[in-house]
């Protein structure tokens, strides 16, 4: 990432033109016209137009290609067309006679619905950007986009494996990779299959034109890029944000247990039928009892269903991921009003969609899981709480999971934040440096403007309200050397890919995603050619807590990525396991 894809691609666009150009003033009789006067033929069989090249990238890198085509090319060498918003042409016929059209995979979902303009031209050649979009070769944009007729066929991309070995599927379903590209003969020769990996490896070092900066810098074609250095900052929640974590993570572990003996039950049709095999909670019955009337308001969550979902215990991982952000973002569940909003399926990202179809393949064994041993043999080694102990549980204030607690007060700054903004005044703006500070939520960052704010900071922010046709503005503002807006608050989805933001040297990963190459993705968006100071990296973990966990699976998914992409030896299986499930919840 940031090695010059781009550059690469648009030099090649200009070298072929320059070079059909010779051909034809050496051959004028080289052309037929079969194609110069493309027409609907009167059989009801499509004839398309002959095209450039359609570049497909997100909507935040739609203004940077533009901008590096205008920058680097002369004028008239090139013609450009940006295909998208209301107003985009509709005419094949128009946009055949550019060069180089560039939309958006959104643009592209949609003309397909409607067999819009792109969809009637033949493309000489098509480039993905940001190519890993497509990982989802179910989503109706990586659909879309593997139906796009052109003869070349390019996927760009500095993580193409976001979180399994599927990942790659979608890009050689797009470069027709026959018989690779078909679902049957991947998941019998690759997905199942003892020699998989190595198969796999041998098509991605066919297919694949890959460099690191290491590579380069090792043989010193790279000398100028500084050093990076990563940091990892623990932060320990204050005792009320732990308390609240605390009777979170009991209820969390409790409707785990109850999940996993749904899925035992129905994978071995076996039932249990003695009350001593259940867990504690599900013997109490007393209304008047704290503890079973906090149970009862988070059953809610399935009251119309008989069975736990898998959606839902993703929602709690989630909850207890925001609780480490600030206590405030869990603000929806608080009231039993609220509850049900736990259970909506919209909030999950695509690697929680990926981590939510891992979870519905999982097959349970009525051998692996009792719930009475899940929750009696827990680890309390790194966390002080112990499951199923009513005297613990008759401490636990009613008054701890309400509004009206002040640690849910989103003007009180949480200790995370607390230590963010400890880091920007002590490292950044006692030099003469930038940084950038990116989340995955909104709420984080607009929290964060607030404290910015009263300490007397400028910023500027880039997320996803932001107009796409402003954002190159704000990182043109941003980079100018002169700017005295020195915080840039990053969404990670709205700008984690693609943008050059060298203007930085500093950049603070607020929370932990559960795809790390998110994450690679946004640290080289300063990380790059043209940085001419050392950068550091911060990512920020709360002790104790579900962060530990998913920092470890990073870990994990980032060597299998790095064992497919090098020919190493295969790693573990990037399928989820009940180890790994157990692990989240601590037990």
């Amino acid at each position: 990432m940031g090695l010059g894809k781009t550059l690469t691609m648009i030099s090649l666009i200009l070298a072929c033109k320059n070079y059909e150009g010779s051909e034809a003033r050496n051959n004028d009789s080289d052309s037929d016209g079969e194609n110069s006067n493309p027409k609907w033929s009167s059989k009801g069989r499509r004839d398309y137009y002959q095209g450039g090249t359609l570049v497909i990238c997100p909507a935040s890198l739609l203004r940077q290609w533009e901008f590096e085509i205008d920058n680097k090319v002369s004028r008239h060498k090139l013609t450009t067309c940006v295909h998208h918003g209301q107003k985009r042409d509709s005419k094949p016929k128009h946009l055949r006679t550019y060069d180089i059209v560039i939309t958006t995979y959104t643009i592209v979902s949609r003309e397909q619905k409607i067999g819009g303009a792109l969809f009637g031209i033949k493309w000489k050649r098509i480039i993905l950007d940001e190519a890993h979009t497509i990982r989802n070769h179910k989503s109706q944009t990586s659909e879309a986009v593997c139906l796009l007729r052109g003869t070349y066929r390019w996927a760009l991309t500095g993580t193409p494996i976001q979180n399994k070995e599927m990942d790659i599927y979608s890009l050689l379903k797009f470069m027709r990779c026959s018989p690779f590209d078909e679902l049957t003969h991947w998941r019998k020769w690759i997905d199942k299959s003892a020699g998989g990996q190595q198969r796999l490896n041998i098509i991605m070092n066919t297919l694949m034109l890959r460099r690191t900066k290491t590579q380069l810098q090792e043989l010193g074609e790279l000398s100028n890029l500084p050093q990076k250095h990563i940091e990892l900052i623990e932060v320990e929640l204050d005792k009320e944000e732990m308390n609240v974590y605390q009777k979170i993570m009991v209820h969390s572990r409790h409707l785990f247990a109850q999940f996993l003996m749904q899925r035992a039950e129905r994978n071995t049709d076996l039932m249990y039928r003695e009350q001593s095999s259940r867990p504690t909670f599900m013997q109490t019955k007393n209304p008047n009892d704290a503890y079973y009337k906090m149970h009862q308001k988070f059953t809610k969550l399935h009251r119309n269903q008989e069975d736990i979902k898998s959606y839902e215990i993703l929602v709690l991982l989630l909850r207890l991921r925001q609780i480490c952000c600030h206590p405030g973002l869990i603000d929806s569940m608080l009231e039993n009003d609220d509850v049900p909003q736990m259970g909506s399926a919209s909030e999950a990202t695509q690697s929680e969609l990926d981590l939510l179809e891992q979870l519905n393949q999982l097959v349970i064994d009525d051998k692996d899981v009792s719930a009475k041993e899940i929750l009696d043999n827990s680890s309390h080694s790194n966390e002080s709480v112990l499951l199923d102990n009513e005297q613990v549980i008759s401490k636990a204030s009613a008054k701890v999971l309400r509004r009206s607690n002040p640690v849910f007060d989103l003007k009180r700054p949480s200790s995370k934040m607390r230590k963010v903004l400890q880091t920007i005044k002590s490292s950044v703006l006692n030099s003469n440096d930038k940084a950038i500070v990116v989340s995955q939520w909104a709420t984080v960052l607009e929290i964060l403007e607030t404290h910015l704010q009263q300490a007397g900071i400028s910023f500027l922010a880039l997320n996803g309200r932001i107009p796409v046709k402003n954002r190159q503005d704000i990182v043109s503002e941003f980079n100018n050397p002169s700017s005295s807006k020195r915080i840039l608050l990053l969404s990670l989805t709205a700008g984690g890919v693609g943008l050059n933001l060298v203007g930085a040297n500093h950049l603070l990963l607020f929370d932990l995603h559960w795809n790390p190459q998110l994450e690679a993705q946004a640290q080289d968006r300063i990380y790059r050619v043209g940085q001419k100071k050392n950068v550091v990296i911060y990512k920020f973990m709360c002790k104790e807590t579900v962060e530990e966990r998913i920092k470890a699976l990073q870990d994990h998914k980032l060597a299998m990525a790095d064992s497919i992409l090098t020919g190493a030896k295969a790693s573990q299986s990037s399928k989820l396991t009940l180890d790994d499930l157990k692990g989240l919840f601590g037990m």
